[in-house]
Order: C-alpha cells, then structure tokens, then sequence
C-alpha cells in the first residue's frame, strides 16, 4: 500500500457543518419556501461561478444574487431572505476539526481546497484564525482562478505540498469532485459524515 502523506480537505459542507457553513433548510423552513430556493438563487442563477474563479467582483456576485432572489420570491421577500443568509451563524464541524489536529500530531501534511470566494486566506485570518495553524496549504478557487473538478486545482495542492498525487487523500461533500481528485491519483473520497471518512481514512492505512 502506498503511504499517505498528506490529507485535503473541502471545507464547506466537511469542516464546516453546511456547504457554505449555513442551515438554508432552517432559513427555507422559516420563509415557507421550496428546499433549496435559497441554494439555486445564491450558487445556480447568479454570477457565482464567475465570482468563485475571480471572473467578478464580490459586489457583482451579491447584486446578481439579489436579482435572482427578486425573481424567485418577490422584492420583499428576496431582501429579507438576504438579510437572513448574511446574517446566519456558519458552525464548524467539531469533529473533523479535532481530527485534523489529530492527524497533525500523527505527522501528516493538510490543507483545504476550497471552491470559494476570493480571500480565503484573509476570511480564515480574521474569522477563524485557530484554524490556520491547522492547515500547511489553504487554497481557494477564487484566489487561484482555478476551480474543482479542475484537475490543475488538486495538482497544484500536491505540488504545494511536495507530495505525489498517489500520497494524498481528498474530501469533499460534492461526489463529482471526490472523483475529479481519483482521476488525478489522489484518494478521493466523498464526504457524508465523520464516522464514514475515519473508514476511509483507515481503508488506506491512516489511523484515526
């Protein structure tokens, strides 16, 4: 078996508890409104794929978002459900968060790869800043201009590292990206809970 060196991780949706790190079913469930309005408005009907690799800007996104949010629920209606998405906790993952520790002090590389806004690193600085430390590499589509299932994004993560694919395992909630990371060489594994990803983890002989 090929020893593992290094483990990346997604982080909404794996580190953090939701996607994007918020409940939207509890703010779906609030408004009386259809599971997954707020999901497709923010993510499908705006410019969010444009914005996630640096193609717009943050105020663009956010306008496009409102727009699609007119158009799916009314003004009224659109503004307030912004006003509960910006306003929304975004609860980390305890347990993967202590299983990161864990691995750090078993001796393995991390990082995450992230499809995200850019300024992860800023966000994670001013944010969460407990988390840095945890991280050898933090990369983020908006800031590389590259996003999953991108094979460059994974390869640059190994080449960050100084770790072959082969030596690197990859999370990720989104199973087509899961498998993006396979076809590269890493161990991709799709993210549906802790107590599954120690199984994978320990499949390939990582204790945990």
């Amino acid at each position: 078996m090929i020893p593992i060196e290094a483990i990346l991780f997604d982080f909404g949706g794996v580190l953090l508890q939701h996607m994007d790190g918020i409940d939207h079913r509890a703010i779906e469930a609030r408004f009386g409104l259809e599971e997954r309005t707020l999901m497709r408005c923010l993510y499908r009907d705006s410019r969010y794929i444009d914005f996630q690799v640096g193609k717009c800007t943050f105020d663009e996104w956010i306008g496009s978002v409102r727009q699609a949010l007119v158009n799916a629920v009314g003004e009224q209606t659109g503004r307030e459900l912004m006003k509960a998405w910006e306003q929304a906790e975004r609860p980390l993952n305890p347990q993967m968060i202590a299983l990161v520790g864990r691995l750090r002090g078993a001796g393995y590389r991390t990082g995450i790869i992230s499809n995200t806004i850019p300024g992860l690193e800023e966000r994670l600085q001013q944010q969460a800043p407990h988390l840095v430390p945890l991280f050898d590499i933090r990369i983020g589509s908006g800031d590389l201009g590259i996003a999953k299932p991108d094979p460059q994004i994974y390869l640059h993560a190994a080449r960050s590292l100084a770790v072959p694919p082969e030596h690197c395992v990859f999370t990720d909630d989104v199973a087509k990206y899961a498998e993006a990371a396979r076809d590269v060489g890493m161990h991709g594994f799709h993210f549906q809970g802790y107590e599954g990803f120690v199984q994978d983890l320990r499949s390939v002989g990582v204790p945990a």
